[in-house]
């Protein structure tokens, strides 16, 4: 079976039914909130894509590749919205600075393109992951001090207290060998016998998210175009437990407070 059936197989009909459900009102709310996004996103694409050949002696022609299934709206309009709110900055050759949270500890500055032979490919991800963080931020009212971006094994991660609360992971795509199916099948195989053979980086994700776990509460979310997916990890007998929420097919997502230092300390023996 691929990745898919064995998701479906584990997680069951209303799961399946309602991520389906979910990426169909994913677009449908996009193109409401932000008409012709994807027209809009691909001009100024094509108009950084110019200053990022300019800027770069290597890339000898702005011609710009997006990927064969081209810009999608939910991930268009998720950009622009982050865009529009000024929480980032794009600079003129496609280069990204969030404002409102927290960068990675190497530096502060993203770039939406990298070189394509003679031309520019666009880092499709980076942008689905900016927007994603723009909705811990917009939609869920997690604190831009709290939300540290390409932290660890993960794109983004929401802290409460200094404490890991949520753990997010961003895809170009659903399906395929680098998507979020693939991704969720590894998670959930090795959460019923840890020695599963898996992909490397899937593995490491695992065990990162299965430390934070043994923190506290921690949600999973795992994004892409279409696909907003939480799930609660729980670390269970030494491995991890994802249940997934009943917020499947809603755009709430409850983020979870750390326990305080004096709820989580031992009880004084008499």
């Amino acid at each position: 079976m691929g990745a898919g059936e064995d998701v479906w197989a584990a997680l069951g009909d209303a799961w399946w039914d309602g991520m389906l459900k979910q990426s169909e009102g994913l677009a449908q709310a996009a193109e409401a909130r932000c008409p012709g996004a994807v027209r809009r996103l691909d001009a100024l694409l094509q108009a950084w894509a110019v200053g990022f050949a300019t800027v770069r002696s290597d890339v000898l022609s702005p011609r710009l590749t997006v990927s064969r299934r081209g810009l999608r709206t939910d991930e268009a309009a998720g950009f622009l919205r982050a865009l529009d709110a000024r929480v980032l900055h794009v600079d003129s050759a496609g280069f990204v600075v969030p404002q409102l949270f927290r960068p990675k500890a190497s530096g502060g500055r993203y770039a939406l393109f990298s070189r394509n032979g003679s031309g520019v490919a666009l880092n499709l991800e980076y942008l689905i992951q900016m927007a994603a963080a723009t909705e811990l931020l917009v939609d869920h009212q997690v604190a831009g001090a709290d939300i540290c971006f390409e932290h660890g094994e993960f794109d983004a991660v929401a802290e409460s207290g200094g404490v890991p609360v949520l753990a997010m992971e961003a895809k170009a795509r659903i399906e395929g060998a680098d998507g979020l199916l693939e991704l969720l099948n590894s998670l959930l195989k090795l959460g019923v016998n840890p020695q599963t053979a898996v992909n490397g980086n899937h593995r490491r994700k695992y065990a990162a998210l299965l430390d934070m776990a043994a923190r506290g509460p921690v949600v999973l979310w795992l994004v892409a175009d279409g696909a907003r997916w939480a799930f609660d990890a729980d670390r269970l007998d030494g491995t991890l437990r994802l249940t997934p929420r009943k917020t499947v097919g809603s755009p709430h997502l409850v983020v979870p407070t750390a326990p305080s230092a004096a709820a989580s300390a031992p009880i004084p023996q008499p």
